[in-house]
């Protein structure tokens, strides 16, 4: 059998650490944070349709000065999963 005290030290170092901050805040979380509650309902309709492409969401977000990527645009629709955003659901 291997010796797994090393492994143990190792992960015990790691629970044991501090934690650190997550990283900056999603792109669209932070322009919905800064909108007025009626602008902000009416986006997450369309977060939601997914008739709307995330560029179409981006282009719009960009030409009315709120600069965000449709990457980001995406990565905020699957908020909750694995590969989306920290936003809530």
């Amino acid at each position: 059998m291997a010796d797994t005290n090393g492994l143990i030290t190792a992960i015990t170092q790691l629970a044991d650490q501090p934690r650190t901050a997550p990283g900056p805040r999603c792109t669209v979380g932070s322009i919905l944070g800064r909108l007025d509650v009626e602008t902000v309902a009416k986006i997450r309709t369309v977060l939601d349709d997914l008739g709307v492409s995330s560029t179409q969401i981006a282009d719009a977000l960009t030409g009315n000065g709120h600069p965000v990527q449709a990457a980001a645009v995406a990565r905020h629709r699957r908020r909750g999963g694995t590969n989306g955003c920290r936003c809530p659901r």
